[in-house]
């Protein structure tokens, strides 16, 4: 059995309302189903082929236009011939979803040379809105049968009179009863007056925030992963075999992880490995006072709201950088390490100090290191890009034992 090639995959750059859609709803049905394997791929079968939950087929239609749709419009005929092409040969699968998804709203038909061929006359309501609110009268299917099948016969060029020109399905369809018709569209949904291409940018970048693979390292990098993801979708629209039109979960999953590792073109820092010398020189000490004790040995007065700001800070920038590279943040850890210890060396130590002594030395002790740990930056990832966590390791140092304000 031939039936009409529909296959563009070379024709796939100019379909960019195309790719959006498929895009976004990629994410979502990950999102819904996050066991999913096989999540898409294009340009088979139809515009969008998609597997819901369950391998659920979904097949869409997207149509970007500027002016409303009727039934009759050319684009919604031919959508309803493919849309029955797929249904029989897929042995008319109950679970089979058909959508045809466009940014503009449907009208009603008008009287027109088109109709009066087919001895019909426009029904009451647009027959659009009887599908959308699934109303299947017997004048509904008897209009929809006409139509369809006058397209199917200009699709495949069939001459009614003549059985040998009859290609494709053309047979069965001929043979739909009304009960049929109903069956088949029960599994067809109308999506009119979705969003335009700006509007699909919108809601697929809130569908890449969404995403279980979204990680800080994509925050404001929607752009690069809404680029990445469509020029997945572009390769495979360009392959010839289905195998290799393949979209998997896998697939989105490695764009996010690809994102993350263009981030920054600069080197780790390789002083990573000396960390470990500072920590082994920690442990011969084996003298541990943590932050509150360093500050009650040499002012008594500081005041409680304070140090528990202080607290709070070194512990739970332990959190903060746990997402990091290891490599990262030991790096990290041991330039603060060398700027507090150029600090440190100048330092005047006192026996005691006045709550805004002390409370003034900290901010310097971090105003020392964010500029250090800065200018570091131009030549290093070091993960952390805020100045804060910065900051916060300032304090979380302290509180491992590494510096006090005391000479002990």
């Amino acid at each position: 059995m031939e039936l009409i090639n529909r296959d563009a995959s070379d024709k796939y750059e100019g379909f960019r309302y195309q790719k959006f859609r498929l895009a976004k709803k990629m994410l979502e049905l990950i999102r819904e189903n996050p066991r999913t394997n096989i999540v898409a791929i294009p340009e088979y079968r139809d515009d969008g082929y998609l597997v819901g939950e369950d391998g659920k087929q979904i097949l869409e239609q997207n149509k970007k236009y500027s002016k409303n749709f009727t039934f009759i419009s050319e684009e919604v005929r031919k959508s309803i011939v493919n849309f029955l092409d797929n249904y029989y040969e897929l042995n008319c699968d109950p679970f089979l979803h058909f959508v045809f998804f466009t940014n503009v709203d449907y009208a009603g038909e008008r009287k027109s040379e088109f109709l009066g061929k087919l001895s019909l006359t426009p029904l009451t309501k647009p027959v659009l809105e009887y599908l959308i609110t699934q109303q299947y009268g017997d004048d509904v299917t008897e209009f929809i049968s006409k139509v369809v099948l006058h397209t199917y016969e200009n699709e495949y060029r069939i001459n009614s009179k003549k059985p040998n020109t009859y290609k494709g399905y053309y047979r069965k369809i001929l043979q739909m009863k009304s009960k049929d018709w109903i069956q088949f569209l029960k599994q067809v949904t109308f999506q009119f007056g979705e969003g335009d291409l700006e509007q699909l940018v919108v809601e697929l970048d809130a569908e890449i925030k969404e995403c279980k693979s979204y990680k800080i390292d994509h925050v404001n990098r929607e752009e690069q992963v809404r680029s990445y993801l469509l020029e997945k979708i572009d390769m495979r629209m360009a392959e010839k075999h289905v195998t290799q039109k393949m979209l998997t979960y896998e697939t989105v999953r490695n764009v996010f992880l690809e994102v993350s590792s263009r981030i920054s073109s600069l080197e780790f820092d390789e002083l990573h490995v000396y960390w470990r010398e500072i920590n082994d020189e920690l442990d011969e000490g084996n003298k541990y006072r943590n932050l509150r004790d360093k500050i009650n040995a040499v002012c008594s007065s500081f005041k409680e709201k304070t140090m528990k700001r202080y607290n709070r800070e070194a512990t739970t920038v332990r959190d903060e950088i746990k997402k990091y590279d290891k490599r990262q943040i030991n790096a990290l850890r041991y330039r603060v390490y060398e700027s507090m210890e150029r600090y440190f060396d100048d330092f005047y130590f006192k026996d005691k100090y006045t709550h805004e002594e002390l409370k003034s030395i900290v901010k310097d002790i971090k105003d020392v290191v964010v500029n250090d740990i800065e200018s570091l930056k131009k030549d290093f990832d070091y993960g952390v890009k805020n100045n804060i966590t910065v900051q916060k390791i300032v304090l979380l140092l302290i509180d491992e034992c590494f510096y006090s304000f005391d000479e002990e």
